[in-house]
């Protein structure tokens, strides 16, 4: 059976299915009796969908001006 360090270490790999049956359930077995590495797991899983959602949302115009005022002043006076 796996530790915390190992289980994390091989998510990817399990959650792509290229993980043995074997090593699967091993992992599996680990899951079944470790809480925090469920909810790193779940986490895992949601990220790609929240920074999805956070790449979809549009910036206020008012802080888009402010951005780009504040990088125009650093370029100029690193020039």
């Amino acid at each position: 059976m796996y530790n915390c360090k190992d289980s994390i270490n091989l998510l990817l790999e399990f959650l792509d299915g290229e993980m043995s049956p074997e090593d699967a359930q091993h992992l599996r077995e680990h899951l079944r009796g470790c809480s925090p590495c469920v909810d790193f797991l779940r986490t895992y899983r949601a990220t790609p969908g929240l920074c999805k959602k956070a790449l979809a949302a549009k910036m206020p115009k008012e802080v888009s001006e402010k951005l780009t005022e504040f990088l125009r002043s650093k370029i100029k006076s690193a020039s």
